[in-house]
């Protein structure tokens, strides 16, 4: 699959444009993570790109997230794209990742949303003005976006072997380099 076929369908299928800046962040995130690996960014972009395409379909049903894109698309995708996509609902699809691009999507998808909301919360809201310290002080902060699962971003030394400041780091400058396409 292309990325502009993946684009295409993820402007078809989410219609909120902060959860499309979350692909975009996510998908930038991903080919970062390829680079860092030596692996495919074209491969782990799609990866990144469409990971929560079905999720305004889905929302309500998070067990069925995932699947309702892997019915849809499933077919145009290599096997091993879609069963990355798929492990980043791990906790709802009762699976575990096994490789290190779905470890990479199980947690870096939780640090892009994150980082947005550090950027969010300095006073010219832009992804330039924060460093790797500022967003892990508020990482260190419970009560600071608390829908990202920190428990998730700190498996990257583990599964990954990157401690979470090197990967906090790799991942706002992905997004920095993005930062005109994610208003930030």
């Amino acid at each position: 699959m292309t990325r502009d076929r993946a684009y295409q369908i993820l402007t078809d299928l989410v219609k909120n444009q902060n959860l499309v800046k979350h692909h975009l962040a996510t998908e930038a995130v991903m080919k970062a993570l390829a680079r860092y690996f030596k692996e495919d960014e074209e491969k782990w972009g799609l990866v990144g790109l469409l990971h929560d395409a079905d999720y305004e379909l889905t929302k309500d049903e998070p067990e069925k997230h995932t699947l309702i894109l892997e019915e849809r698309i499933g077919n145009e995708l290599e096997p091993d794209v879609m069963g990355a996509i798929k492990a980043h609902n791990a906790e709802s699809l009762g699976i575990e990742p096994q490789t290190k691009m779905d470890w990479s999507i199980y947690t870096c998808d939780e640090l892009t949303g994150l980082i947005i909301a550090a950027a969010l919360i300095h006073p010219d809201k832009k992804l330039s003005s924060i460093d790797t310290d500022f967003v892990l002080r508020r990482f260190d902060e419970p009560a600071f976006a608390k829908g990202a699962n920190r428990d998730q971003i700190r498996l990257c030394k583990e599964k990954l072997g990157i401690p979470l400041e090197e990967f906090t780091e790799l991942a706002l400058k992905a997004m920095q380099e993005i930062a005109p396409e994610l208003g930030l």
